[in-house]
């Protein structure tokens, strides 16, 4: 009886996961598509696929809804430990973004918007989504560095804003998901890993 309990459980917290997951996408998508204003209980139920009685129930207006979604917790980086200063391991890091950009289902088409955008709502995504990665790009170099293997005056944010842009400017230019392509990572390792070298 316990073990049917527990089963139970889990799958709500799996429903309830997914349905979070629905509703912030479609947050998302609204207010990147519509701005701010055109985020309503309303709108977020058609394109979620979630009924509004569902909505009404977690949130009880779209503020509500907006301060939630905008706290909702995203899939981050691992915080293991930090790979020696490889360019596989380099390589890795680019392809563990591009993993983590496919299982948070983040359309990097507009993530220009997003992060060009001074609504708070989108200051505060911008904030858990590219601190975590820049702290993990930060602690890399700075390992490459004590180890005497990259350039003190490598830049991270410089460097993680050309990689952030690249998954942009890629998806435009060549109208695919990124996740189409396993050898971006690689491609762009080629490409980056000589400017880290001291």
């Amino acid at each position: 009886m316990m073990e049917r309990t527990t089963d139970t459980m889990l799958r709500g917290e799996r429903t309830r996961e997914a349905t979070d997951r629905k509703l912030m996408q479609a947050t998302l998508q609204i207010a990147v598509d519509r701005g701010i204003s055109g985020v309503t209980i309303e709108e977020v139920a058609r394109r979620s696929g979630v009924a509004k009685t569902t909505i009404y129930r977690r949130y009880h207006n779209a503020d509500e809804l907006l301060r939630e979604i905008s706290a909702m917790y995203l899939v981050n980086p691992d915080a293991g430990p930090v790979p020696s200063p490889t360019r596989e391991h380099f390589t890795q890091l680019l392809q563990r973004l591009v993993d983590w950009v496919r299982n948070n289902n983040i359309d990097v088409k507009r993530v220009g918007i997003v992060l060009s955008s001074e609504a708070e709502f989108f200051q505060h995504i911008v904030n858990q989504v590219i601190t975590p990665w820049l702290s993990r790009v930060a602690a890399f170099l700075k390992q490459g560095v004590t180890q005497g293997v990259f350039r003190e005056s490598v830049d991270e944010k410089l460097l993680l804003s050309t990689i952030i842009g690249s998954l942009v400017a890629y998806e435009a230019i060549e109208g695919k998901a990124m996740d189409d392509d396993t050898a971006w990572a690689a491609r762009m390792s080629d490409l980056l890993w000589p400017a880290l070298l001291k």
